[in-house]
């Protein structure tokens, strides 16, 4: 009997154990679905109490690291407005502007909560210091009671207006050390516990790393954009030339059209490889830029199959494959172009890359179009 009580005692307390455990990690899980935030809400939790319209704002994942999420639109003319959502541990947010990624020389939006009282200050960052860090200084134009921070759920929620034409292409995230927050009387900014700077584009809403905070890493988008614009859009099209134009430089025209290919195909390659590795974003049009963009690679690959089947000078079936050789290379040279256009539309690339490429292009075919005129005449002539 002893033994059965005994038994019974410690089941029960197995059991009670077993729900305890199972409370807590109900509570732990509800905690944390409670203190998530993302992109897919349709709209911000706290947008009752945010000091302006939060509708149809575009939302994007600023910082994974930390749980950043930044909402933003363009309000009206020379209006733009931001809700930045993050982790509440006790200490402040942040979301710095600056022109080259820099966090020293840049002007601050920081938020907190004390107390159950919300605080919003600007701060212009002279250095590294706290001491450096000057509160109620900057050169945003915060617009006057649209500025606020609230905590919900356990995130913050800063939500400002500034006045511009057109935000600075950096943006500088900040997290303060957990628990502390800046005292009233001073308003002196502790040391961030961590910091990343993105450069960021707010058409098409992609953002990049600029490690360190501007340490001249290049962007994966970009990497990818100028490996296809070389490879597939100037190195095709100028070895086109050489085999077409240029024959009566034997063999010199022949060695430079595979040379120049090779090292186009190469590259092209390489864009392939990085473009799949590229976050999409929800960006329209992506599909039909890899659809053309495999078709060039497969019509390019053919190309370098079908010179190591090359058929000798004399033989019958030589003009089928020159035939085949022409006009597939033709194709994939004026997709490849047409493709680096769209990718370059897609990325909302700045206008240099969009003008330097184009001025390529206009020049390309105004070359081809005066080759084809010379090869008109010089065919009368014979």
């Amino acid at each position: 009997m002893a033994a059965s009580s005994s038994s019974s005692a410690r089941l029960l307390l197995l059991c009670l154990l077993g729900f305890f455990v199972a409370a807590s990690h109900q509570q732990q899980s509800s905690s944390s679905s409670s203190s998530s935030d993302s992109c897919t809400k349709a709209r911000v939790a706290v947008a009752s109490l945010v000091p302006f319209d939060s509708t149809s704002f575009r939302c994007v994942s600023a910082w994974k690291q930390e749980d950043f999420i930044l909402r933003y639109k363009n309000t009206g003319p020379s209006e733009w407005s931001f809700i930045l959502s993050a982790p509440d541990r006790g200490s402040y947010v942040a979301v710095g502007f600056s022109g080259k990624g820099y966090m020293i020389g840049s002007s601050a939006v920081v938020g907190w909560t004390s107390n159950g009282k919300g605080t919003v200050k600007q701060y212009y960052l002279e250095g590294k210091s706290p001491d450096e860090c000057t509160a109620n200084s900057g050169l945003l134009k915060l617009v006057k009671n649209k500025s606020v921070v609230v905590s919900r759920s356990g995130r913050l929620y800063l939500a400002f207006q500034i006045s511009t034409d057109y935000p600075q292409p950096h943006l500088i995230y900040a997290a303060g050390p957990d628990g502390y927050v800046p005292p009233a009387d001073t308003l002196e900014l502790p040391m961030h516990r961590t910091m990343a700077s993105r450069s960021f584009n707010y058409t098409s809403g992609i953002a990049y790393s600029v490690a360190g905070a501007a340490d001249g890493t290049f962007p994966s988008h970009r990497k990818h954009g100028l490996l296809a614009m070389m490879g597939w859009g100037v190195l095709l099209p100028i070895g086109m030339i050489t085999a077409r134009y240029f024959r009566q430089l034997e063999p010199c025209w022949f060695y430079s059209h595979m040379a120049i290919q090779g090292v186009g195909f190469v590259l092209g390659i390489a864009a392939v490889v990085l473009g799949f590795r590229l976050n999409e974003n929800g960006l329209k049009n992506v599909f039909v830029h890899k659809s053309i963009g495999i078709a060039v690679l497969v019509m390019a690959t053919l190309q370098v199959m079908a010179v190591l089947a090359r058929p000798d000078k004399t033989s019958k079936v030589r003009r089928f494959w020159n035939w085949y050789h022409h006009n597939v290379g033709r194709v994939a040279i004026l997709l490849a172009i047409g493709n680096v256009f769209l990718g370059l539309s897609i990325a909302q690339e700045v206008s240099p890359y969009i003008v330097s490429y184009g001025v390529f292009a206009a020049v390309w075919v105004v070359a081809v179009a005066a080759f084809e005129v010379k090869r008109f005449y010089d065919d009368d002539d014979d």
